[in-house]
């Protein structure tokens, strides 16, 4: 089988087989009007290209929606997908964590006068080498936010001290 084939581009070949056939009674028409052909064949021949342009019209539009519909249909198992990996991840750092510790399902800690601070135990964490993820799943926080004090941090370290 041809590569062109393979690679699934069958609508650009559909295309050009049309486009030919039109050329093919686009040359026929005029060459039947230098032999002078009679009103009837004439009107006989558009009639037939009519017929053939409708139907091209009826095709790319039900090709037009095929794809609206399959777009849909990715777009649903994207999301499908999505909220899979998310469900993973969390199976994943549940048994990440020590054995016989347990889970992490309470509300975030609230620092007390002598709780270390959010901050404080985010660069805890990233100083133990957790990435971002863990160190979000860990103090049940948002990852941005766990992203923005590590950003924010690394920002403090490299200004020059005065």
């Amino acid at each position: 089988m041809p590569a062109w084939l393979q690679n699934g581009d069958w609508l650009t070949i559909l295309q050009l087989i049309l486009d030919g056939l039109l050329l093919v009674l686009v040359l026929a028409l005029l060459w039947d009007r230098r032999r002078k052909i009679t009103s009837a064949q004439a009107q006989h021949v558009m009639e037939t290209f009519e017929r053939i342009l409708a139907e091209s019209q009826t095709l790319s539009e039900a090709f037009e929606k095929n794809l609206r519909e399959r777009g849909r249909l990715i777009e649903k198992v994207m999301g499908a997908l999505d909220s899979k990996l998310e469900e993973a991840r969390h199976v994943l750092n549940r048994l990440e964590q020590p054995h016989g510790a347990r889970p992490n399902t309470a509300s975030p800690e609230k620092p007390g006068p002598s709780a270390e601070t959010l901050a404080e135990r985010i660069l805890r964490l990233a100083d133990a080498g957790h990435p971002p993820q863990d160190i979000a799943a860990r103090i049940r926080r948002p990852i941005g936010e766990v992203e923005l004090v590590l950003s924010l941090h690394k920002l403090q370290q490299k200004k020059p001290a005065p």
